[in-house]
């Protein structure tokens, strides 16, 4: 029975990080690509307005924009590298292909007080693996995600010097996810799980931003928390000894979900030089507490539920950032970040490598002309840390480096409606 146990709990605890990570990113795994601008400025952005992008980061901006149609089109192109040192074996490198996220943001202005958007994006998403007979098979062995968010948005501008916004959010993801059970046979060293499913939730975005004055902006954005439904998720095993068949069935389901955190999200921008140079800075409070037990119900009533305890606690991101324009077409950007794990010590697997980030960040605009402009951006962190996952017992030294390449077009056309002091065209 302990062993059944034992491996159950292997087994499952690494389905809780496949759905958590499907939303969440959090800590090391919380890459901020929505927008090439943003990435540019270590993703301070909430007390900015300048492009679709804003549907994500305060809705409210929408209103601020000058065109009839704002369309943004964007993807990033993510390198993480990850290894691990144990006691045991001097070095194992996790296998993790280059990342694609999408960013598709589209703005249409009704009037010069009311906006419509759509926002669509992977908001978080991996692929990462590790040799199949690595020392923590039993943990992982190759994990893939995948998620799309859908939010249907609208601002409306009080006045001039207050806007508001508001979306739904509809997001869906998959997993796939294989790793070893400890079980020995005469013909296996060990058995495999695989393990398939899909999830879906609904949430919000709100936004306030505020023109405290001529060029001094803040910005206020709530995105709610999401429970995450997780039902008939599949789990299939192979080259499970006859002793232990009755504990492994070939096939089975099973059910759970997860309430994943509410975000707040304060920024604040100061523009000099008539517009040329600007400072951002952005404060984020993660309310992770939320999330602090997960549990597996089965369909087959001989396997037990599995409850495991998270314990997440709530942390902060900050993000200092700024932009200056060189000549009339082009714009560069700079900026750094701090951002805090949420995962206390003692949880911490070779899933979920996480700690306490510092990173920084570059970027460049180009506008070709009054339609379309061109953004680079390039973001890097660097991390070495020591932890361990106290359950299975495994501590490793990771050395993690995650780099970032996000590229954006942005699309203006239609009516332009003038900010104020400006004459409508």
């Amino acid at each position: 029975m302990k062993l059944r146990k034992r491996i159950l709990t292997i087994i499952f605890l690494t389905i809780h990080y496949s759905l958590f990570t499907i939303h969440c990113f959090a800590g090391g795994f919380q890459i901020n690509t929505q927008g090439a601008k943003a990435l540019g400025m270590g993703g301070s952005f909430v007390g900015l307005d300048n492009d679709a992008s804003c549907i994500f980061f305060n809705p409210a901006g929408m209103s601020d924009l000058k065109n009839r149609h704002e369309i943004y089109v964007g993807a990033s192109f993510i390198f993480p590298q990850v290894s691990v040192q144990t006691p045991a074996v001097s070095n194992t490198n996790q296998n993790s292909p280059v990342a694609t996220p999408i960013e598709l943001y589209y703005v249409f202005k009704c009037t010069d007080k009311l906006s419509f958007g759509l926002g669509i994006n992977n908001q978080f998403g991996a692929k990462s693996s590790y040799p199949n007979d690595w020392e923590g098979r039993y943990i992982v062995q190759e994990l893939s995600l995948k998620t799309y968010m859908f939010q249907p948005t609208v601002s409306y501008k009080i006045n001039d010097y207050i806007n508001v916004g508001a979306g739904f959010v509809y997001s869906t993801g998959s997993f796939d996810l294989m790793q070893a059970a400890p079980l020995e046979s005469n013909s296996y060293p060990y058995g495999e799980a695989h393990l398939t499913g899909t999830g879906n939730s609904t949430g919000y975005n709100v936004g306030i931003l505020s023109h405290v004055e001529d060029y001094f902006t803040i910005g206020i954005s709530y995105r709610s928390k999401f429970k995450l439904n997780l039902n008939n998720g599949s789990a299939d095993f192979t080259d499970i000894p006859n002793a232990a068949a009755n504990m492994y069935p070939p096939s089975t389901t099973f059910s759970s979900s997860v309430t994943l955190p509410a975000v707040l999200c304060f920024g604040i921008s100061k523009e000099f030089m008539d517009g040329k140079f600007a400072i951002t800075f952005d404060f984020w409070r993660t309310f992770w507490s939320s999330y602090d037990t997960l549990k597996f119900t089965f369909a087959d009533t001989s396997t037990p539920s599995v409850v495991s305890p998270r314990l997440y606690k709530d942390v902060n991101y900050f993000a200092l950032g700024g932009y200056y324009q060189i000549k009339k077409k082009l714009i560069v950007r700079a900026g750094i970040f701090y951002d805090f794990s949420p995962i206390q010590e003692g949880y911490v697997s070779p899933e979920l490598p996480d700690a306490n980030t510092f990173g920084w960040s570059l970027g460049v605009s180009y506008k070709l002309n009054n339609t379309y402009s061109f953004d680079l951006s390039f973001l890097n962190y660097d991390d070495t840390m020591t932890r361990s996952y106290t359950q299975e017992g495994f501590t490793a030294t990771y050395h993690k480096i995650v780099s970032v390449i996000d590229v954006g077009i942005n699309f203006s056309f239609g009516k332009k409606f003038p900010k104020k002091g400006e004459v409508e065209e």
